[in-house]
C-alpha cells in the first residue's frame, strides 16, 4: 500500500512516554505492589498475574484437574491463542455459536451442547457483556471462565465483568494500553492455593529482558500513531502478513508479568474509568452518524454497560464489507475484519465442524471502525462521512 501520514489506527495503543519511564523505574523498585485500586473496582478478591492473557487461562484450566481430552466450549468468534491454551492445557475445544445481537455466547447453542462439557469459557466481546445469568444457569455447576480482555470496567446488571464467574482473566496489552501481562481473579474459593501455587513457581524474566520489554511497548505504542502508523507501520505489517501466518501463535512462554506491566498496569486503572467514558461518548456520536444507514450498528442491552472498546458494523454482504473497508483505507481511516480467518482456522486445526453458521456470517461481513478515546470530534465526523460515502458508492 502507499504511505498516508494521515491515516487513523484501527485501534489505540497508549503506552506514553510516562509509562516507559514508571515502568523503567518500577524494575529497580523492590516495593510490594499495592493492589487497593483493584480492589476499589472489583471487590475483595484473589488477584494473580501472568505474562499474557492466554497465560492466565491455561493456567485456570491446568487448576480446575479436568480429565486430558475434557471438551472446553469457547465462542468460535475469537482470536485462535484462546483455543492454544486449551489445547496446551491438555483439554479440546468445542466450539460454540454467538448471538448475532450481541457477538457473544449463544445460550440456545450453548444449552445444545452443555451435556459434552466440562467448563466453558465466555468472551465479552468488544466489551460487550455476555448473558451471564443464563449461561450461569445453563452451566449448573460447571466451571464459567470469563475472559475479559476486551471488557475491562464493563458491567452486567451492576456488577463488573470478571466478577459474575467462577473465574476471570485479562489482557493487560488491551484497552488500557500497560505494554503487556495477564490477570487472574478467582471468585472460587475451592482453586485459589493451586492456582496461587503455579503463579508463585512461574520463571521471572531478567532486568535485561524487562527493559527491552519496556521499549518494544513504547516502540509499538509510538509507531501506531499518526503520522507513522501510515507511514511505516501498516505498510510494513501487511508486508509481513502475506509471508508470515500471524494467526498462528501455538507456542507460547507460560511466565510471570513483568514488574513494568504491573506497575503501569495499577497506576493507570484508577482513572481508567473517565477514558471508557470518552471512548463511550464517541461510540454514542458514531452511532448518531449513522443511525440511517442500513448497517447493523451496536446497541446497549438493558442492565448492561458497554466500555465500547472495539466498535462493530455489520452488513448484509461480505463484498460490501470488503469494498468499504478498502474504500476507508484509501480515505485515510483504517479498520480491522476482526476474526474474519478464525472459522478457517479451526476447521484446519482445531476439529472445527462447521456448526456455527452465526460465527461464520459474522467473521465474513464484520468490520471494526476506530472509536479511541484519543480521537477528536472532527476525527470522528470523517470516520462516518467516510463510511457513509462508501455504502453510497456500493449502492449506487
Amino acid at each position: 500500500m502507499r504511505p498516508i501520514p494521515s491515516l487513523i489506527p484501527r485501534f489505540n495503543l497508549d503506552y506514553g512516554f510516562k509509562d516507559f519511564c514508571y515502568g523503567i523505574r518500577s524494575i529497580f523498585s523492590g516495593d510490594e505492589f499495592d493492589l487497593e485500586p483493584l480492589e476499589s473496582i472489583f471487590g475483595k478478591r484473589t488477584f494473580l498475574f501472568t505474562n499474557y492473557g492466554r497465560s492466565s487461562l491455561y493456567i485456570i484450566l491446568r487448576a480446575l484437574n479436568l480429565p486430558k481430552g475434557s471438551k472446553i466450549g469457547v465462542p468460535l468468534y475469537s482470536c485462535t491463542v484462546v483455543f492454544d491454551a486449551i489445547v496446551n492445557a491438555g483439554l479440546v475445544p468445542c466450539f460454540v455459536d454467538i448471538d448475532l445481537n450481541n457477538y457473544t455466547v449463544d445460550p440456545g447453542d450453548l444449552e445444545e451442547k452443555i451435556e459434552d462439557l466440562s467448563a466453558v469459557v465466555v468472551i465479552h466481546t468488544f466489551g460487550r457483556p455476555a448473558d451471564m445469568d443464563k449461561i450461569n444457569e445453563i452451566a449448573n455447576g460447571i466451571p464459567v471462565i470469563e475472559d475479559c480482555a476486551h471488557s475491562l470496567m464493563s458491567g452486567y446488571k451492576g456488577r463488573i465483568t470478571g466478577t459474575l464467574g467462577d473465574a476471570s482473566f485479562f489482557s493487560l496489552a488491551k484497552y488500557i494500553s500497560a505494554g503487556g501481562g495477564g490477570m487472574i481473579i478467582l471468585n472460587d474459593n475451592n482453586i485459589v492455593k493451586e492456582i496461587e501455587s503455579e503463579v508463585k513457581n512461574l520463571k521471572r524474566y531478567s532486568i535485561l529482558n524487562e527493559i527491552k520489554h519496556c521499549i518494544v511497548a513504547y516502540m509499538r505504542s509510538f509507531l501506531y500513531h499518526k503520522p507513522w502508523f501510515g507511514l511505516f507501520a501498516l505498510p510494513i505489517g501487511l508486508a509481513i502478513e502475506d509471508k508470515v501466518d500471524l494467526m498462528d501463535k501455538k507456542s507460547f512462554e507460560i511466565a510471570a508479568i513483568n514488574r513494568n506491566d504491573l506497575s503501569v498496569f495499577i497506576k493507570k486503572i484508577s482513572s481508567f474509568g473517565m477514558k471508557v467514558e470518552a471512548q463511550r461518548k464517541n461510540s454514542f456520536l458514531l452511532m448518531e452518524e449513522l443511525k440511517d444507514t442500513p448497517l447493523i450498528l451496536p446497541y446497549e442491552r438493558k442492565d448492561t454497560y458497554c466500555n465500547y472498546y472495539l466498535f462493530p458494523i455489520r452488513f448484509e454482504k461480505g463484498r460490501e464489507r470488503d469494498s468499504v473497508s478498502d474504500f476507508l483505507r484509501k480515505r485515510g481511516v483504517d479498520t480491522s475484519k476482526l476474526y474474519s480467518e478464525t472459522p478457517l482456522k479451526a476447521k484446519q486445526c482445531y476439529g472445527y465442524k462447521g456448526d456455527c453458521p452465526n460465527t461464520e456470517k459474522c467473521g465474513s461481513t464484520l468490520l471494526t471502525i476506530p472509536n479511541h478515546y484519543t480521537l477528536k470530534k472532527n476525527d470522528l465526523l470523517k470516520i462516518a462521512e467516510s463510511v457513509k460515502e462508501a455504502i453510497y458508492e456500493n449502492h449506487s
